[in-house]
């Protein structure tokens, strides 16, 4: 599975939407699913979106 289809997966089974994440980070909901999708590099978001779904770090953008 798709790294980003496993996070989107992830997300949806916690009930947690990127504007969650994006309202707690201060950043834009574009950004956010940039980050998923590999369009962008954030690790700060990265850090956030693994804490926020209750996962290590590692676990979700190991390569």
């Amino acid at each position: 599975m798709r790294k980003s289809l496993k996070i989107k997966v992830l997300m949806m089974q916690k009930g947690i939407s990127g504007s969650h994440i994006a309202e707690k980070a201060g950043v834009h909901r574009t950004a956010v699913y940039h980050v998923i999708s590999g369009r962008a590099k954030s690790q700060r978001l990265q850090r956030m979106i693994a804490q926020e779904l209750g996962w290590p770090f590692d676990a979700l953008w190991a390569d």
